[in-house]
């Protein structure tokens, strides 16, 4: 592991992107440590204010300090991306372990409930979930993680029908063990590399997914600010007060790209093709 570890840090790349993540996590975790605004403040006298050192990304139209509304709403968003992951991984996982160790039946159905949810663009089915049921916190994580849980249930299975045949696992089942050990014990330990690679290269498109439904208004409801929100609500402005946009629009990027060379990079150091 700590070769693993060595050999991702060699690279320039990973370090510094890795580094802006930690950043931008430990903004997220403490928002108002970095700003001295709130982001529910108005100031009338602030109104469509061009970036100063005062505030740093200007004022929206109500007077409310872009930079604060930034930090706060990067917490929203990283919660609900995370936590839609993280829910996607969890049942995508015990879906996909079940349908690659038990095949037949078990497999047919699983993997057909996939198919039919990988027929729909995944924001369009999102969309669909949020105004079923309301853009609450939760009801966005388990709207994004739903989209994500066919994804992790097609890699792991696909893992799951390799390691199923190898001499451990047979041995395993010769000694006695039960099938839900053999799949969390075995298998699973063995699908370490697979999940971590998944994880963070989904995590980057939950993000997106959220930012998408937050500018189209279907995030955390006003006036709780989440970073797709505040591209959205800036929109109107974009010839008169273009800061209102493009800096949260920057945030999104940045992140995302940080996301997407990190993924790049494990997957090129955990991958067994790779090595």
């Amino acid at each position: 592991m700590n070769r693993t570890v060595r050999k991702f840090l060699r690279n320039p790349l990973n370090l510094i992107f890795l580094t802006i993540l930690f950043l931008i996590l430990i903004v997220a975790i403490f928002p108002g440590i970095f700003t001295r605004y709130t982001p529910y403040s108005m100031d009338y006298n602030a109104i469509l204010e061009k970036p100063s050192l005062n505030h740093l990304f200007g004022t929206d139209q109500f007077g409310r300090d872009i930079f604060s509304r930034c930090v706060y709403g990067l917490q929203k968003s990283v919660v609900i991306a995370f936590s839609s992951i993280l829910f996607a991984s969890f049942i995508g996982t015990i879906l996909g372990l079940i349908a690659g160790y038990y095949g037949g039946a078990w497999d047919l159905i699983i993997m057909r409930i996939c198919d039919g949810f990988f027929a729909f663009p995944s924001l369009i089915l999102a969309l669909f979930i949020v105004a079923l049921f309301g853009s609450t916190l939760l009801n966005l994580i388990i709207a994004i993680g739903v989209v994500y849980v066919p994804i992790f249930a097609r890699t792991v299975r696909g893992a799951t029908l390799s390691i199923r045949e190898t001499l451990f696992v047979k041995a395993s089942k010769v000694i006695g063990k039960s099938n839900t050990k053999i799949m969390f014990n075995d298998i699973l330990l063995n699908l370490s590399s697979v999940l971590i690679v998944t994880f963070t290269t989904n995590l980057s498109t939950a993000f997106l997914t959220e930012a998408s439904l937050g500018f189209l208004g279907l995030s955390v409801p006003p006036p709780e600010p989440t970073l797709g929100g505040l591209v959205g609500q800036g929109t109107a402005f974009l010839l008169s007060a273009p800061w209102i946009t493009l800096f949260p629009g920057f945030v999104i990027a940045i992140i995302v790209l940080s996301l997407n060379i990190l993924g790049d990079g494990l997957r090129d150091i955990l991958d067994p093709k790779n090595k």
